[in-house]
């Protein structure tokens, strides 16, 4: 191609120093003194801001070696095969912070006519941090940097794969710390300091530096740690000496300093933890021989977190997903305290939807760990590169000015706040105004010097009015027509925060509320929330119709394990901030009806209408394919309960459906009146049991607020008959607001209200009136638990009439023929016989 050794590429044996200090400690032999050496190396793309490296193997199996998992990076794998090789040669390169991507390219043959060639694209220093450029087959690509160009544009990572690889990242960090978690705890190391332990090694690892970014002395690496047991030499008080160094060269005010380091002290204090004692299975494979507790521990951070770091997508709160792995056996699932911590996607999502650019001022009053600043901070670094180009030295100042000045940070949770600094510091350093103490007693000048022009908030919703003062109180000193935004209960919008509501109307503008997932808490907490989108200091206009998006489908299901991909979700999160700026018109990829999920209109000053549910105009009333559907749903159930036990024969001669709906419709004249729900029924709550007296049998069933089986979670056996709920009524379960009527006494759940009618029914009204009542799901959906019992009981059905009193005959008959209709779908499906469906069913029988 043309291209000159020495100048365009280098060979193994010449390679410039700057690329030798770039590879030290990558070499494939386990000395962290020596530096790599690939085959081949560029640098000259990109005004030397991307590097490109060449590992050659003789022999066509000499490419690659692999497993389900990705590429093997041990020492055998990396000597051995070119691919590996290089991505090992790359990921060094990132992690001595010389390059921030690297094109990594295996090749090997037997002669110039056979020969195999794979390129990634590597952009973090992580195991999994590369992806595989699949069009590659020759180097043409690397003839000028016009072809380079042209190649590095299709090799960068898109939108929709940053968006997947925040995900995996999430899960694969989340399965890091259910390990971690599990060593720590075989190590004696107590839940409520585990957090702090991990955070504090995370910036024991970093390398200390002036504030010219010159480089003072390096980070601690596992080999450092050598089990002495002398006390200044022990591994605990080097973790934490390396901490006060790192700390002390950061010019971090004196009263920040002890207060972070008050905090890590506790790795160092129990030197017991420092001698040595056997390998746990997780690290064995990194040790040889044995090693203390506390460099186990600093041996797992290192190999599977500090590595990862810089491959894990930019969003991900880092110390926020170990926090919640711990918070689970330290505090339960975080409720006591109101911790819930935003997902990054989430974050990410929000700072989006805020337009945060290199200009913004990010201010977060309830930071905890730190996620809304990080993703603040990602866009804001993106959009300066994109200005002034990735690395000039004008990108470089303009991020360092954004760091230090342009992140506010208020925490008042020691430990949360020590997370979010070593969080900020992790990510690139935002830390300099993290700031400890309580949102609404910090100094007023904090705020006012600060002058922030955007605010992003998840404040703890154990808080008055769910939280609704923080936002109120940071709008109130930002810049006018800064915008803020706020994720936040349901019911902070429909009456539980109405006092705070009503002051912000009288000064700032309600722009937009966006309805999220259901589930988007699980498993850490049901809650149901909005996104609240204010404009700063402008009244709000009541002629002036505020953006209400349903969001509820956001392509994923989360589940206790994992987080689904169902329905595109990384489109959908592009797309909501196109639905955010231009409503019906937006230029969406996902599957929406835009009409359904967007809608225009206006609020009251009552504070009470801040609601996608309240602004969505629904049809309460059933439709025939809702009885339809109710009927075939519950007799399929019941059948498919007795066809567990016993199979029977016989067959039925059935008359069209539609006849006999036709014979109903003349036979009965009906009015349809409206009904108020309390006068039919009433709403208690259930009786309270403990259910880990529970035993398992045939006796009665344990009901909580699934959508599946019927509610029903498992079947029980005889407890105690005081706290057993009474047959004939109906479950509803709290979170999906789904209604099922119980035959049989049952026991219930958490969450889980009895519908209780005060008229008599029989069995084909009791299945019309389900579909009635859950016909209300959608109001009910709107508030939380305390807001239920009053918004079933007033809300109103449509009911047939006859003379007007309920026409039970027409109902009867009507729900008759649908469930004959569904016996002769099964029949037909199954070649079950309808004696089977009679003695399952016992009220059709008539």
């Amino acid at each position: 191609m043309g291209l000159v050794n020495g100048k365009d590429f280098y060979e193994q044996s010449a390679m410039p120093n700057f690329l030798k200090e770039a590879l030290k400690g990558g070499a494939k032999t386990k000395s962290k003194a020596n530096f790599g050496k690939p085959d081949f190396s560029f640098d000259k793309f990109n005004d030397g801001k991307i590097a490109v490296i060449i590992e050659n193997k003789l022999g066509l199996k000499k490419l690659i070696v692999e497993t389900k998992d990705g590429i093997k990076l041990d020492y055998k794998s990396i000597q051995s095969f070119a691919v590996n090789g290089a991505i090992n040669y790359a990921n060094c390169m990132i992690d001595n912070g010389q390059f921030h991507e690297v094109i990594a390219i295996g090749i090997s043959g037997d002669n110039t006519d056979n020969i195999q060639i794979k390129a990634y694209y590597v952009y973090g220093s992580g195991e999994r941090s590369y992806k595989y450029l699949e069009n590659v087959t020759t180097l043409d690509f690397l003839e000028n940097k016009k072809t380079f160009a042209e190649f590095y544009k299709n090799a960068v990572l898109t939108e929709d794969e940053k968006h997947k690889i925040l995900i995996s990242s999430k899960e694969l960090l989340s399965a890091y710390s259910k390990r971690l978690n599990k060593l720590m705890h075989n190590h004696n190391i107590t839940a409520a300091q585990r957090v702090l332990y991990v955070s504090g090694m995370l910036l024991s690892m970093q390398n200390i530096v002036d504030k010219d970014d010159n480089k003072l002395q390096d980070g601690l690496r596992p080999d450092d740690l050598l089990g002495i047991q002398t006390e200044s030499s022990r591994d605990g008080k080097k973790i934490v000496n390396q901490i006060e160094e790192f700390v002390r060269v950061r010019d971090i005010p004196d009263s920040k300093q002890k207060l972070i380091l008050s905090s890590f002290s506790e790795i160092s204090k129990d030197a017991q933890r420092d001698e040595k004692t056997i390998l746990d299975r997780e690290v064995a494979k990194f040790i040889n021989g044995e090693a203390s507790a506390n460099k186990q521990i600093f041996t797992f951070i290192y190999e599977y977190i500090y590595s990862s770091i810089d491959a894990m997508a930019g969003h991900l709160d880092i110390m926020g997903e170990m926090y919640s792995e711990f918070l689970k056996y330290a505090l339960g699932d975080g409720k006591e305290i109101g911790i819930v911590l935003t997902p990054p996607y989430i974050t990410e999502m929000m700072a989006k939807l805020l337009q945060i650019d290199q200009y913004s001022k990010v201010m977060d009053l309830a930071t905890g760990s730190a996620g809304f600043l990080i993703s603040a901070m990602v866009l804001m670094k993106a959009d300066a590169e994109n200005t002034y180009g990735k690395g000039t030295a004008k990108a470089k100042e303009k991020i360092e000015h954004i760091k230090k000045t342009q992140l506010l940070g208020v925490e008042l949770n020691a430990e949360m706040y020590s997370l979010a600094t070593t969080n900020m510091i992790l990510r690139g350093d935002g830390s300099a105004k993290i700031q400890k103490g309580n949102t609404f007693i910090t100094p007023e000048e904090i705020y006012t010097e600060f002058r922030a022009n955007k605010i992003l908030l998840n404040p703890p919703f154990s808080y008055e009015e769910n939280g609704m003062p923080f936002i109120a109180f940071g709008l109130d000193r930002m810049e006018k027509g800064g915008l803020g935004a706020i994720i936040i209960q349901d019911s902070a919008g429909s009456g539980k925060a109405v006092k705070t509501n009503q002051s912000i109307l009288k000064k700032h503008t309600l722009i937009a509320s966006i309805k999220m997932p259901v589930d988007l808490f699980q498993p850490m907490a049901g809650v149901q929330t909005s996104i609240y989108i204010f404009e700063a200091h402008k009244p709000h206009d009541f002629d002036t119709t505020v953006k209400f998006i349903d969001f509820r489908n956001d392509g994923y299901k989360r589940t206790s394990r994992s987080l689904q991909f169902i329905d595109e979700p990384q489109k959908r999160y592009n797309d909501i901030v196109k639905i955010y700026k231009a409503g019906t018109k937006a230029q969406i990829e996902a599957a929406w009806n835009l009409d359904e999920i967007f809608i225009e209109d206006f609020i009251t000053p009552s504070g009470l209408d801040w609601n996608f549910e309240q602004h969505k105009k629904t049809d309460t009333n059933p439709t025939f394919d809702d009885f339809r559907k109710t009927v075939a749903d519950y007799l399929t159930w019941e059948v498919d309960k007795f066809l567990k036990k016993e199979e029977n024969s016989g067959k039925v001669n059935r008359r069209s459906m539609q006849e006999k709906l036709q014979e109903l419709e003349t036979k009965h004249s009906i009015d349809w009146r409206e009904y108020e729900i309390g006068k039919l029924f009433d709403i208690q709550n259930t009786l309270s049991f403990n259910k880990d007296k529970l035993t398992f049998g045939d006796e009665y069933d344990y009901v909580t607020r699934t959508s599946q089986n019927q509610g029903i979670l498992q079947t029980t056996g005889f407890v105690n008959q005081e706290n057993i709920n009474d047959a004939g009524a109906w479950s509803l379960g709290l979170l999906q607001m789904d209604f099922f009527y119980r035959q049989k006494p049952w026991y219930a759940g958490q969450f889980v209200r009895k519908i209780i009618p005060k008229i008599k029914l029989s069995k084909s009204t009791i299945q019309y009136f389900t579909v009635l009542l859950n016909k209300q799901k959608s109001i009910l959906l709107q508030g939380l638990v305390r807001d239920v019992d009053n918004a079933f009981l007033t809300a109103k059905i449509q009911l047939p009439s006859i003379n007007n009193d309920i026409a039970f005959n027409y109902i009867e008959e009507f729900i008759s023929i649908l469930n004959m209709e569904r016996i002769a779908t099964l029949d037909a499906e199954h070649t079950v016989t309808l004696d089977a469906y009679l003695i399952a069913t016992s009220s059709l029988a008539q």
